[in-house]
């Protein structure tokens, strides 16, 4: 267990080093014009730390990203490497002869990435949330604190209301001048919310308390279709399903695999805000579908090193990787593809379902 663990830490820093790395050489002109833009009138060596500074900045939170998405490959690859180095130096046949079955040999490795998916369940849950407006930044971007204030076109929420506001910062998530348009059956505004700004309560999650709030109402007649403007009335809180995570997700689609199993169940209690109950629903069971689909990955590939036969380890590495990237990437595509007619918890376990008894045969495979 001890070695995997080291080979994983070993593997994914060179793994995280070598992306960010040639991130930063291939836009390193865009980082540079933005030091050079916060170190403007500074000496050469002030500007050169700056540089540095924003890279690091800007790669930094994309460890918790490459780990998130990329932990099940890399832990299938320091098993490859832990285990080829014991077939390499006869550790096996050593096993063997003090009469320890190989099979409780692999236990280990399943056990490491087991501790290794948990770990991922809990970045997922409590660090990817805090660093993801960071990780929707572009390069020109690389300097500020969190990914640009958006505009909100007309949105709507489950009621049909309609929320339009010149600005959002994703980093507080306060709307500035926001205005929502409440609409009869047939589309007529009847009352208009407006607000120098507005933040989320987060206490109640069921709407926004306004700064300088007013509301006007707007009646009807029924014979005439006349319109009577009430006079405008103070107003502290309006409330709506539209969340700041809702109006992320409508600007950036990647954003739902950033969002924590709590946000989530937020949104999905939202019924409607979102428009696509389904695919959060999919988003969130893929969070434990993902630990499945790791250990059964890794029963599949344990037997390609684990033997006590004469194999070349290259060749085996090859057939590994092959077929570990094709169970990972390929599972989770199917996990988070909707299917018609099979519930969202049916189809996001379906690829685990599918390989439960190929990792039981290949774990009785084993030669001992």
């Amino acid at each position: 267990m001890k070695k995997m663990t080291v080979n994983f830490i070993v593997l994914f820093t060179l793994f995280f080093l070598l992306g960010a790395v040639i991130d930063i050489v291939v836009n390193l002109d865009e980082f540079g014009k933005t030091a050079s833009a916060l170190s403007a009138d500074s000496g050469i060596f002030v500007k050169i730390f700056t540089v540095i500074q924003v890279a690091v900045g800007y790669e930094g939170p994309r460890l918790f990203q490459v780990f998130a998405y990329l932990h099940g490959v890399i832990a299938i690859g320091a098993m490859c490497f832990t285990a080829a180095n014991m077939l390499r130096s006869r550790e096996f046949v050593a096993i063997m002869a003090a009469g320890i079955s190989l099979q409780r040999i692999a236990l280990p490795f399943v056990y490491v990435m087991a501790g290794i998916s948990v770990l991922a369940l809990f970045n997922q849950e409590f660090m990817l949330p805090k660093v993801a407006p960071l990780l929707l930044r572009d390069h020109e971007e690389s300097g500020s604190k969190s990914v640009s204030s958006f505009s909100v076109p007309f949105t709507k929420d489950s009621k049909g209301s309609l929320l339009l506001a010149p600005s959002v910062d994703p980093s507080t998530g306060v709307v500035t001048e926001p205005s929502f348009l409440e609409r009869d059956s047939i589309g007529r505004m009847v009352r208009q919310i407006k607000a120098d700004s507005a933040n989320w309560d987060e206490e109640s999650n069921a709407g926004w308390i306004l700064t300088n709030g007013v509301t006007v109402e707007i009646a009807f007649d029924v014979d005439s279709g006349q319109a009577t403007t009430f006079a405008p009335q103070p107003i502290d809180f309006y409330e709506t399903d539209l969340s700041p995570s809702i109006l992320m997700l409508r600007r950036y689609s990647q954003y739902i695999g950033m969002l924590g199993m709590t946000q989530l169940n937020k949104m999905i209690d939202a019924k409607g805000a979102f428009g696509d109950e389904t695919m959060l629903l999919r988003h969130w069971y893929s969070r434990f579908a993902s630990i499945a689909l790791n250990l059964l990955t890794m029963i599949i590939a344990i037997p390609f090193f684990v033997t006590k036969d004469d194999v070349i380890i290259s060749r085996q590495a090859i057939k590994s990787g092959a077929i570990g990237l094709t169970i990972l990437f390929g599972g989770m595509v199917v996990m988070l593809m909707p299917i018609a007619g099979v519930p969202a918890m049916v189809s996001v376990f379906l690829p685990s379902i599918v390989l439960i008894p190929i990792a039981l045969l290949r774990s009785l495979t084993i030669r001992t």
